[in-house]
């Protein structure tokens, strides 16, 4: 009988030595293609031909949301959308990843971090975005089911500023007070 429990726990040992190893390989997977995507933008914002459609559906499943920094839910499409827009407008763009959390538990994880990101847009622009995604195996690939990020406040007002000039400007020229 000694030896039946001796011969069990070597087993359980060996298989959450296993699940302990596989959990690792899908938490470096997650990073792996988190890092990916941003170097793609990095790319994108760097005036290099990226598909940015293809780029956010290698990361995001079709009808995920992101709350934004500004507290409302945004598809990915108008997401996709955006940043297509902001390409041609932004220079000098460099950003870093700091992944402070990855965790993942059979088909579903979650990442935190925070992505530095600094550009010209007209004016020097400084961004600290904690960022959480949560992520969902689908048919054998990660894909980001939900995205939040928020914003210092140093960001939200510098940006707010660079808003209300370019509305002063616009008024300007068409004329307005």
């Amino acid at each position: 009988m000694k030896y039946g429990w001796v011969v069990l726990l070597l087993v359980w040992s060996g298989c959450a030595a296993d699940e302990r190893s596989n959990r690792q390989e899908d938490e470096q997977a997650v990073r792996e293609q988190i890092e990916s995507f941003h170097t793609g933008l990095r790319r994108a914002f760097r005036g290099e031909a990226v598909d940015v459609h293809e780029l956010f559906d290698s990361l995001f499943e079709e009808s995920v949301y992101s709350v934004t920094y500004w507290g409302v839910t945004e598809p990915i499409d108008s997401m996709k959308n955006r940043i297509e827009r902001a390409i041609p407008l932004i220079s000098d763009y460099s950003s870093r990843l700091e992944i402070v959390s990855v965790e993942v538990t059979g088909d579903v994880a979650y990442a935190f971090f925070v992505l530095r990101q600094s550009y010209r847009l007209g004016v020097p622009m400084d961004e600290y975005l904690p960022t959480t995604y949560v992520l969902k195996r689908l048919n054998g690939t990660w894909k980001v089911v939900h995205a939040h990020r928020s914003a210092d406040r140093e960001t939200i007002e510098r940006l707010l500023d660079v808003a209300r000039a370019r509305v002063t400007a616009d008024t300007t020229e068409f004329g307005g007070n």
